[in-house]
């Protein structure tokens, strides 16, 4: 499980590097494609058959299934951590994304998320407590006795 959020760079040849607590749940190689919301998804290998079958269509005739897996699965790419615990970020997935220099690198259980530091803190700002609360009404959230 992924959880935290670090501030890092992306230098010119588009490369940055992934936290090490991160690199050690995703193992040597792992997938990156595009997200929503303009960020970037990173899955484990373990993970990323399961993400694929839930984005394979049901037939050659379910369009937005072949949508979806046109988006997902067609800009995504396998990343191999130098010995620096770098990854080159793709061209496409750097526009996709509005990354130019300053990221923010996000764990979100299962999967990491790369936003540009412009949209992430775009994002924030419109957090308030009264939209948490709501949002948290809207999938049922429960708080349990430990919370308490």
């Amino acid at each position: 499980m992924f959880s935290g959020a670090y501030e890092h760079s992306v230098d010119s040849k588009g490369r940055t590097v992934i936290p090490a607590k991160f690199r050690a749940k995703l193992g040597e190689t792992f997938i990156l494609t595009k997200g929503l919301n303009g960020c970037l998804w990173i899955f484990s290998e373990r993970v990323w058959p399961g993400v694929q079958q839930r984005l394979t269509p049901r037939s050659f005739l379910d369009q937005p299934g072949i949508t979806l897996e046109r988006f997902f699965l067609g800009s995504a790419v396998e990343c191999v951590p130098d010995r620096q615990g770098r990854v080159a970020i793709p061209a496409h997935l750097l526009d996709y994304a509005g990354i130019k220099t300053q990221i923010w690198i996000v764990g979100l259980s299962d999967k990491v998320e790369i936003w540009s530091k412009d949209r992430w803190e775009e994002l924030n700002a419109k957090l308030t407590d009264e939209s948490l609360a709501s949002l948290a009404e809207a999938i049922k959230h429960r708080q349990t006795p430990a919370e308490g």
